[in-house]
């Protein structure tokens, strides 16, 4: 059996860049108290969520302790302004992803899990207005840790659990049997940390030419070819 960790943002869903970014301006100013200028740009791709509140607290010269101080506040809060966006209009899915997902989950030689830096909250809320959430049973998320590069471990060691079926037959999930999906250079930095093989897609906003150049072993333009992604994805 291999296990598949995916990305969520830019690989399974788009989320429309308007009101994402409206919904963290909010999220920052209630979190640190404070008003954003109106000209403040976001860094995203593929970082956890607390890495991009720590450097938005170096941006704004803020103390970075802040953001462990309100750990419990920012999970509370981007949940909350996460929930009204947990729409099909606004959490778009992905050419491909629906028919990718339900084939790969109806297989009995590979595992699904996610590996994100959304908080397990919010990832859920991306999944669920599509109906997908129910086929990635565990991950590892951004609450899990701030470094991106920490979670296929986390991942690894939750699905040796929950996948007993394989695990008790003497196996296990490692490195080597398993492929992390996803869309920025984040995603191959944090597969190559581990040891792990990337199929990385460019429906984010990385090219397939720079997703290559970075080191990733598999590249396609997006999940519309099901049945060449799935080949990929059983005999890496």
């Amino acid at each position: 059996m291999r296990l598949l960790l995916f990305d969520i943002d830019g690989t399974l869903v788009s989320v429309e860049r308007t009101a994402s970014r409206a919904m963290l301006r909010r999220v920052v100013e209630e979190i640190f108290s404070i008003v954003l200028p109106p000209d403040f740009e976001f860094q995203l791709g593929g970082k956890t969520d607390y890495q991009i509140m720590t450097e938005v607290a170096q941006a704004l010269s803020l103390p970075t302790t802040i953001v462990e101080e309100q750990r419990e506040k920012i999970q509370v809060t981007l949940t909350a302004h996460t929930e009204p966006l947990s729409n099909p209009e606004t959490m778009r899915l992905l050419e491909g992803v629906r028919v990718l997902v339900e084939t790969l989950a109806a297989r009995e030689d590979v595992a699904l899990a996610l590996l994100t830096g959304n908080l397990e909250t919010t990832a859920y809320l991306k999944l669920r207005p599509h109906g997908l959430d129910g086929h990635f049973p565990i991950g590892a998320f951004g609450s899990d840790h701030i470094d991106r590069a920490m979670l296929p471990p986390i991942a690894l060691h939750r699905a040796n659990k929950h996948y007993n079926h394989f695990t008790n037959s003497g196996k296990k999930f490692s490195p080597e049997n398993t492929l992390i999906i996803g869309d920025t250079l984040n995603d191959i930095h944090c597969a190559k940390a581990n040891g792990i093989k990337t199929l990385a897609v460019a429906t984010g906003t990385v090219s397939m030419e720079t997703l290559r150049s970075a080191g990733a072993e598999y590249v396609v333009e997006n999940f519309a070819d099901v049945r060449a992604i799935t080949d990929i994805a059983t005999n890496f």
